[in-house]
């Protein structure tokens, strides 16, 4: 005969160990991009530390469909890419501009210190945003494994650590980016000359092919970095792995930017609704220069509005950016170890 108590711990382990598999079966059902989004939020928003790291981070642009289109959209513009950057040097040297400043030898001096300076700002701005990004990257991931916070000190190490790598990433993604952009204006331009109907539809599909290239572009050096700070392979390594896992998730990929770049889109909204929410304050300086005849309150009101605005943007350009690099690390951690399949597939298949 079996012994009571064992009998009774042997069903209450089955009970734990069928409400271990329900609770497994529904997560697994759940669809991951949901899970994706509120992990991401949830560490976003209650790590206030991991916001400077996303200020300098956003250096880099906007990982995924935005940075693409922000580059893309500047091409058609006046202030795109062809014209301005092949006539900026012979402007120069055609004004002389450099002979008619009369500085003299001490001005010379101090103009050539000014400009160490800002290249030393400048290197030190290079190196702390890609740090910075690789620390989010080790972050998230860890977040993922062990659903605690990691030490940040070490995920500084790590991200440090990959400096020169994610350079380099970062560095080829933008020349690529600027390129397209480049050659996307330079067409524009010269099928402005055509005065036929062809130009806009010639436009239009030079626009897609080369927006298409920017898209896996842009994917690739997403999943790269992921390989980089989270697996730790070397540069074309790690490359030549996130496109074998682009091309088993390119729908996957294409879905979570699009839902990236409408969420976005309402960060643009609620950027508009601070500008007036924040200006409110100035409006009463500026409501109270009238009835006191005082103009410099129009002053005071005016750089408290300047300045609350531009700490609220600082505040959501740095939480956005953390929660931005962190979906595409879970989703990264999720394609590599698991797999994931398209929602689209999955709901056209039920």
């Amino acid at each position: 005969m079996f012994d009571t108590k064992s009998r009774i711990h042997d069903s209450d382990q089955c009970q734990n160990w069928d409400k271990l598999f329900i609770f497994k079966f529904v997560n697994m059902r759940e669809p991951t991009y949901r899970q994706a989004l509120k992990a991401s939020w949830h560490l976003a928003w209650n790590n206030k530390i991991l916001w400077v790291f996303g200020l300098f981070a956003a250096f880099w642009g906007q990982i995924g469909l935005m940075d693409l289109l922000s580059k893309l959209s500047l091409s058609t513009s006046y202030l795109g890419f062809s014209p301005v950057w092949w006539m900026t040097p012979r402007v120069w040297f055609d004004t002389n501009i450099f002979s008619s400043l009369n500085l003299g030898v001490n001005g010379w001096v101090w103009l050539v210190w000014l400009s160490i300076i800002v290249l030393g700002f400048l290197i030190m701005l290079i190196f702390v945003s890609t740090v910075s990004q690789g620390t989010i990257i080790k972050v998230a991931s860890q977040m993922i494994k062990s659903d605690k916070l990691p030490n940040i000190d070490k995920a500084w190490h790590t991200g440090s650590k990959n400096f020169w790598r994610l350079l380099f990433l970062n560095v080829i993604k933008k020349m690529i980016l600027v390129f397209l952009g480049f050659f996307l204006g330079s067409l524009a331009i010269l099928l402005a000359q055509i005065n036929s109907g062809l130009d806009v539809f010639l436009f239009v599909i030079l626009f897609l092919v080369l927006a298409s290239v920017g898209v896996i572009v842009s994917f690739l050096a997403v999943y790269a970095a992921g390989y980089i700070v989270v697996e730790n392979y070397k540069l074309f390594e790690a490359i030549k792995k996130a496109w074998d896992l682009f091309k088993n998730h390119w729908l996957v990929s294409v879905e979570v930017g699009l839902i990236i770049m409408v969420l976005n889109l309402a960060l643009t909204v609620i950027a508009i609704a601070g500008l007036f929410l924040l200006f409110f304050p100035s409006l009463l300086f500026w409501l109270g220069s009238v009835l006191l005849y005082n103009p410099f309150l129009i002053l005071i009101g005016t750089l408290l509005g300047l300045v609350l605005f531009m700490l609220f943007i600082f505040m959501i350009v740095a939480v956005f950016s953390v929660f931005n690099i962190s979906v595409w690390t879970y989703l990264f951690c999720k394609m590599h170890h698991e797999g994931i399949k398209s929602r689209i597939i999955h709901y056209f298949n039920r």
